[in-house]
């Protein structure tokens, strides 16, 4: 009773391991030790024009106590896509924001139908030599650091909020510390503001900074260096400053005399310039550093923030807008061969195609 016993196990495990070679049992809604069509194939290409047929050879058969129905083709279609936007406004500060997705847009479905009868028997197994169709609406597409903006598009292929944390981006970084002081300046010296925005910002902050709109002037404006009597820019010193560290809390203390500072500190020159700027000699770089004071750095920050994205992203140089976008398509396709009793073998060795 043994020996039959484990016979008999043997003979079911030979039967579910030929069984599941090349199939998902409870993917082809088969009960357990059910006989599927056997199948096989080989597709043409990986790569495969959209619109254009993708050609195969497949081969199956199944027990002599069986008969073919008929084959099909059936694809899921996965997608991927990129984009990214690099700052052109700034020099020191080159931001980059991208993102990425892949995604199935359409679940597996049938694509194309074969009878029994397209096929051949080569006297070990049937043969199906044809195609099956792809779609042009899955050709991939680009769109790169065009000459001209089209906000149709940018809408179409960037998620939504994708401008706004750039702008966002760019503000917090110039504005958040004195890090990019340069691009800061290089900014509102070059920026096209207009006059209005200017008297906007001083009524807010109730200050009364230059309300120049020309490149030089606005240069002129921003200034760490005066002429001295030779007409030669110089620094000059306008008054001092000493420093106090309390838990690990650092203050510039500015002062108008050395003497004034306590007994045994260190005292270093501030040099003149604008108004919103801390113009000092550091001893620790044995040089001047220059820095926008924080309490007007609100000021700052809203003037920038009136940049658009496009502006932020757009290489004068070169008169194209940086922006890269792609999209591309891939089919997952797999063969089925159905018999009259609804049974389904589907392939295993599949190969993913590229639509381009």
């Amino acid at each position: 009773m043994k020996i039959l016993n484990i016979i008999g196990a043997l003979a079911l495990g030979a039967l579910l391991l030929t069984s599941c070679a090349n199939h998902d049992l409870i993917a082809d809604r088969g009960e357990l030790g059910q006989v599927l069509p056997t199948v096989d194939w080989e597709q043409s290409s990986k790569v495969v024009k959209a619109g254009n047929y993708a050609g195969f050879k497949a081969k199956y058969y199944t027990s002599a106590d069986r008969q073919i129905n008929h084959s099909e083709v059936w694809a899921q279609v996965k997608r991927e896509q990129t984009a990214s936007a690099t700052s052109k406004l700034t020099t020191s500060l080159s931001y980059n924001k991208s993102y990425s997705v892949t995604d199935t847009v359409r679940s597996a479905q049938s694509v194309a139908t074969f009878p029994h009868s397209a096929a051949e028997w080569d006297g070990y197994e049937f043969v199906l030599t044809d195609s099956f169709p792809t779609s042009r609406t899955l050709a991939p597409v680009t769109w790169k650091v065009p000459a001209q903006w089209d906000a149709e598009k940018f809408s179409q292929y960037y998620p939504e909020g994708f401008d706004t944390e750039f702008v966002d981006h760019m503000v917090e970084a110039l504005t958040k510390d004195s890090t990019y002081y340069n691009d800061l300046r290089g900014v509102y010296i070059t920026y096209d503001f207009k006059k209005e925005l200017f008297e906007q910002l001083n009524a807010k902050y109730g200050v009364n900074f230059p309300t120049e709109t020309e490149t030089d002037k606005k240069s002129d404006a921003w200034f760490t260096q005066v002429k001295n009597a030779k007409g030669e820019l110089v620094d000059e010193v306008d008054h001092y400053y000493y420093i106090t560290v309390v838990n690990e809390q650092t203050t510039y203390v500015e002062i108008a005399n050395p003497e004034d500072a306590p007994e045994g500190v260190n005292v270093f020159p501030v040099y003149k310039s604008s108004e919103w700027l801390f113009s000092r000699y550091s001893d620790d770089t044995g040089g001047k550093i220059t820095t926008v004071r924080a309490k007007y750095m609100p000021y700052w920050k809203d003037l920038i923030s009136t940049i658009p994205f496009v502006d932020w992203i757009y290489d004068s140089s070169n008169k194209v807008y940086n922006v890269d976008f792609s999209r591309s398509y891939y089919l997952q396709p797999t063969f089925r061969v159905y018999d009259t009793e609804g049974k389904v073998g589907v392939t295993s060795n599949n190969e993913e195609i590229t639509l381009n």
